[in-house]
Order: structure tokens, then C-alpha cells, then sequence
């Protein structure tokens, strides 16, 4: 759709012959890649990467958080882990509503009411023993991210752009300096923001690190660990419990599997909302191209075509999809159905966009704030794995002691369907808030198969951005035949059908950018790259690894 984005470093894509590992931070990448040297496989190297990430990529991600994982194993199904956050048994939705009967603000964004129970170790040990090589232990894996955590995290642009959004907060509520301290002393110099080079200390998650592996998942279910983050939130007004440290069970679900050409395209199941609208997207962009033709980049009439398919995707996302259950299986089907392709396909109009309430009537909250990693063995096991503490900083409640920062999923939950949103629509009673139930996500963990081997392994940060950043680069690879670090600088855009706005990388083309304002569309202008995206292709016998520049990664491998 234009010229592609400068990367602004050439070391942000490597080729590689054996294995890699692409992470949104060098010292995460190099973890993994630590572990697949010494024999691991791509699991044993997706927990080092991921338990490292939560050092260097506090803002994004965590052990107070939670996340999801794709993995495929060379000769049996794919597997999709699910370890997001569960709202707290105790919790009562009646806590974030005030007396008019509407939410209160900020009450699901800032402090202990706005944490689920954290669920992100369980996941990864989960993950580890289950499809673990078994040729590392758990302390194997725990030791890179114990080593980058006795250092000084040094702020890069991505932790001073955190740490201005934190500030602004504390302008608009100068109140939180006293009640996140902890947070606002360790990622701000008195209320300031970072500068790029300023040393932060991690050296409490040194300790956290060790408890962990040495006790397992014991060591963030009872304990000084669970003790500490059951305090902290429970101190801010949470309803967070050891119970609900204790009982959280890690699941496995069948992932979203879509035949796309000669791909096998596979993606993450509700309670992620990514796999079922990427599948729906591209169902309909087989179909549109079974009569006329494939869908290309820099063309005014695909990107028309792309953006229509997503805003039914979106619409229907905003009104079928949930915490797993019977009826929302059963929507997914539907959505990602031939038959509902053809229903859009039949809908769309390649001369003009339509109003907003024809393609549906409901809206779903934004969600943001996350780390994606991918890893490919020498075996051609391979991991697409998504992190997340929802917002910037989660609650903002830095527990102390602990280096470990609690998420504000509860944000993610639908408070009062009966309430209309920003944009005088009410949200679906799918994703309603309970005890017990797992939030709406946007994150996209998506690997590529074809002929049974690992392909593409891709996923994105960054809220809704996610879905359709991880949608366009596989487009751009496999449909437009682009190298992968060209499909991942690639301008994208992206709409998520409410507001009725596209948002366009600035280096889109002039004849795209015209093409969408004839048919109809409002064009908005990214700040930044629009999702981060972390990356790896097969080239030839080997890997081409790609990490988005716009965050500061670097691949990693041999």
C-alpha cells in the first residue's frame, strides 16, 4: 500500500539456518536463543523469553499479568495455551458502579479494583512441563531472565514513551504519586519521565525470579510471592484472594485453524478475539479472490476490500465473542464459516463504504499494552506467544519487593451492557463482567503452516492494532510474496469498525490514500508504526527473524 517503513537499525532482521527467536527486546531474544543452544526446543526457549520479557518489558508485560500461546509440534496438532486472567471470586460488579447505576471512571483502570488474578507463571510452567524439551530444567530457563534482572534496565524509547504516559496521568490525578509510589519512584525521576539511558533497577525480581525456580508454580501460589501481591491489592481497594492464586487452572483449547491457498493459517481461540476475525478476513479474501483475483498490496482496491472484510469482522466480534462457552463456539463457527464470507463478500461494494450501524450495533473495549515473541526450533517446532498487563503499567500497583507490576484486565470485562459507550452503543453482554470469567482480548499469536511445517510464525502489540498488524504482514509475505522484514516495515492501516476512522501508516501511497477518501472512508494518520510486530519466515533451508524497529528488538538465533 506505499513504500515501506525505514527500519532504524539494520539488526532488526536476521537470517538464520538453524533456530530463532524474535522478541520486542534484545536481551528477551537472546534468552531464547540461549536456550535453543543448549538443546532446548522452541517451548523451553518461548518460557526464557517470555520470563525475561517481564524484566525488560515491565510496561507491556509480566508475572502480574497473563498471556497466550500458540504452539506446533512437528508431527502432531497445534496446540493454543490459554493463561489469561480470571475476574476474582470475590469481586462483585455492583463495586464499579455508582449510585446512577452507571461505572464509575478509572474504576476498572487504576489500583487493586482493576486486577484479575495474575495467571502468567502458571502459564508458562504450564507450557514447560507439558511440551517442554526436557533437556533443560526450569532453573535452566528462569537463569537468563535472573541474570538481565541483577543489571539496570537501561530506558530505551519505548520505556521513556511508558514512562511520559504514566506522568500524564499523575498530571491529571496528582494524587497517584502517593497512591502508586512504588511504580511512580522506580519509572519516573521525581514525577518526570524517563530519558533514554537512565538506569531503572529490576534487581528485586532477582529473588522473585529464584523463588519461582526453585518452587514452581507453588512459589506464586502461596508464599511470600502470593502473600505480596494479594496485600498490595487488597491495600489499593482489590478483591483479589490467594484463592484465586490457587485455583487458577491454565487452558488448552483447539485453535482456529483456516485453509488459506496451500496455508493452513492457525490462530488463538475466544477468549481471544484475534483468531476468529483474522480467519473471517481471510475467508473472504479467498473468496473475492477466487473470482477476481488475489489481494495486492499498494492497490486502492484492495485495501478497500480489506478494510470492508475487517469491519464486519470487527462488528461481529464486538457482538458474538467472549470467555469460552457453548454459544460463543458455536458463533465462531459461524463467523469463520464459508457461508458467512460469502455473506459479506455479497454485502460489499467496491465503489463505497457504508454507515457504521450496517455492519452491526455493539461495541467492545480497547485493550493495549503487550509483548509478542516467536521462536522456531531446529526440529521445526515452533511458538507464537503474546503477553500482556493490559494497559501501560497495568493498575499501576508496583508490588513491592517483588519487582512485579499487576494487571488492570478487569478493563477488558463489559461493566453494564445497559449503559451506552462513547459512541451511544451498548456493549455486548458476552464479555459481561464475573466472577470467575476470563476478559475479551485482542492479542493474535498466529502461526502459518504449509505442508505441515512451520511457514510464518507472527503476532503484534498494541491493542485492537494487534489483530490487524499480524493480519497484514501475513498477507504481505505469503499472498504479496515479500520478504519478511519488508512485510513487517510494510505501511498498514487499520480499522476496527467503531470509530468509523482508518488509521494509515504516513508512508502509505498517494493513489491508496485517494482511492479509500473517494469511497467514502475518513482517513486518520498513525503516530507511530500501528502494532509492533515480532516476525519469523522459512527462507529457504532456514529462518529469516524480524522484529519490529519501532520497538527497539532484535532477533536472535544461530
Amino acid at each position: 500500500m506505499g513504500t515501506a517503513r525505514q527500519p532504524s537499525s539494520a539488526d532488526c532482521w536476521r537470517d538464520l539456518s538453524r533456530f530463532a527467536v524474535a522478541a520486542d527486546h534484545e536481551a528477551a531474544s537472546r534468552a531464547g536463543a540461549e536456550i535453543l543452544a543448549r538443546g532446548g526446543n522452541a517451548v523451553d526457549a518461548a518460557v526464557a523469553t517470555s520470563f525475561t520479557l517481564a524484566v525488560v518489558r515491565p510496561q507491556s508485560c509480566g508475572l502480574g499479568g497473563s498471556g497466550f500461546m500458540l504452539i506446533h509440534r512437528m508431527g502432531h496438532g497445534p496446540i493454543a495455551l490459554d493463561f489469561r486472567e480470571t475476574a476474582p471470586a470475590a469481586a462483585l460488579r455492583e463495586r464499579y458502579l455508582g449510585e446512577n447505576g452507571r461505572p464509575i471512571p478509572g474504576a476498572t483502570r487504576f489500583g487493586g479494583g482493576a486486577v484479575a488474578a495474575p495467571s502468567q507463571v502458571q502459564g508458562l510452567l504450564h507450557a514447560l512441563e507439558r511440551y517442554g524439551s526436557g533437556r533443560v530444567s526450569r532453573r535452566d530457563v528462569i537463569a537468563p531472565a535472573i541474570r538481565v534482572a541483577a543489571e539496570p534496565l537501561i530506558a530505551d524509547r519505548h520505556v521513556c514513551r511508558a514512562s511520559r504516559e504514566i506522568c500524564d496521568e499523575l498530571t491529571a490525578d496528582p494524587d497517584f504519586a502517593r497512591r502508586f509510589s512504588e511504580l511512580y519512584s522506580r519509572f519516573t525521576r521525581d514525577g518526570k519521565p524517563l530519558d533514554p539511558g537512565d538506569a531503572v533497577d529490576r534487581r528485586d525480581m532477582v529473588e522473585t525470579l529464584t523463588i519461582i525456580a526453585e518452587r514452581g508454580i507453588d512459589g506464586v501460589r502461596d508464599g511470600r510471592l502470593a502473600d505480596a501481591m494479594v496485600q498490595a491489592a487488597q491495600q489499593s481497594g482489590g478483591a483479589l484472594r490467594h484463592a484465586d492464586l490457587r485455583e487458577y487452572q491454565v487452558r488448552e483449547r483447539d485453535p482456529i485453524v483456516t485453509r488459506f491457498g496451500p496455508f493452513e493459517v492457525i490462530g488463538m481461540p475466544p477468549p481471544s478475539s484475534g483468531g476468529a476475525v483474522t480467519a473471517q478476513v481471510l475467508q473472504v479474501l479467498a473468496l473475492h479472490a477466487a473470482e477476481h483475483g488475489a489481494w495486492r498490496a499498494n492497490d486502492p482496491a484492495s485495501a478497500h476490500l480489506l478494510v470492508e472484510a475487517i469491519k464486519h469482522a470487527f462488528a461481529d466480534r464486538a457482538s458474538r465473542l467472549g470467555d469460552d462457552a457453548e454459544d460463543v463456539r458455536r458463533d465462531v463457527a459461524w463467523m469463520t464459516s464459508q457461508q458467512r464470507a460469502r455473506q459479506v463478500l455479497s454485502a460489499f461494494d467496491p465503489t463505497r463504504t457504508r454507515p457504521t450501524d450496517f455492519y452491526g450495533k455493539l461495541a467492545t473495549p480497547e485493550d493495549s499494552g503487550t509483548s509478542h515473541y516467536c521462536v522456531v526450533d531446529g526440529e521445526g517446532n515452533a511458538v507464537s506467544g503474546t503477553d500482556t498487563v493490559n494497559l501501560t503499567f497495568g493498575s499501576l500497583i508496583l508490588v513491592p519487593g517483588t519487582g512485579i507490576i499487576l494487571n488492570n484486565e478487569i478493563d477488558d470485562f463489559v461493566i453494564d451492557p445497559e449503559t451506552p459507550n462513547a459512541f451511544g452503543l451498548r456493549e455486548s453482554p458476552r464479555n459481561l463482567f464475573s466472577p470467575g470469567r476470563r476478559p475479551l482480548s485482542s492479542m493474535s499469536p498466529a502461526i502459518v503452516l504449509r505442508d505441515g511445517r512451520a511457514e510464518l510464525i507472527a503476532g503484534a502489540s498494541g491493542g485492537p492494532r494487534i489483530i490487524s498488524a499480524t493480519l497484514e504482514t501475513i498477507l504481505y509475505a505469503i499472498v504479496c510474496g515479500m520478504d519478511l522484514d519488508d512485510a513487517v516495515a510494510a505501511p498498514r492501516l487499520h480499522h476496527q469498525w467503531l470509530p468509523d476512522e482508518i488509521w494509515l501508516s504516513r508512508t502509505t501511497s498517494r493513489d491508496v490514500v485517494a482511492g479509500l477518501l473517494d469511497r467514502g472512508h475518513t482517513v486518520r494518520w498513525y503516530p507511530g508504526t500501528g502494532g509492533h510486530v515480532q516476525a519469523i519466515g522459512r527462507r529457504g533451508d532456514g529462518w529469516r527473524a524480524v522484529c519490529d524497529p519501532d520497538k527497539g528488538g532484535r532477533p536472535a538465533g544461530e
